[in-house]
């Protein structure tokens, strides 16, 4: 047996693993929000780009047919010093630079609607 079989086949393994969680699944991505720095939604009367201001580190709303803003929240409306955003349905969770800071908020309101601090 040549001895780099065992590095050989652990290589196999660690592929085979990192291939089957990276594959994409529908039932998987249904499920999870998408975490960006920036969401498009939209529903009957918006039609909305949120973005995370890396400089500020607030949520910035802007209204996606002309590029205006919207809205600028941050530290004032109670929000984390923003590091990411995500979306699920009519929910956007913000995440916090310093984990576990996640505020969710109800669309189109943007108002919080839970408190995820640990």
């Amino acid at each position: 047996m040549p001895r780099s079989l065992p590095v050989i086949v652990a290589l196999a393994l660690l592929s085979a693993c990192l291939l089957w969680w990276c594959w994409p699944v529908a039932d998987r991505a249904a499920e999870a929000p998408s975490i960006q720095p920036l969401v498009h939604w939209q529903d009957a009367d918006h039609d909305w780009l949120l973005v995370v201001d890396p400089v500020t580190r607030e949520l910035v709303v802007y209204d996606a047919t002309d590029g205006r803003p919207l809205e600028r929240l941050g530290a004032d409306d109670g929000l984390p010093d923003v590091q990411s955003i995500a979306q699920q349905g009519s929910w956007l969770f913000v995440t916090g630079r310093q984990y576990p800071k996640v505020r969710l908020l109800k669309l189109p309101e943007l108002r919080a609607v839970a408190v995820g601090d640990r």
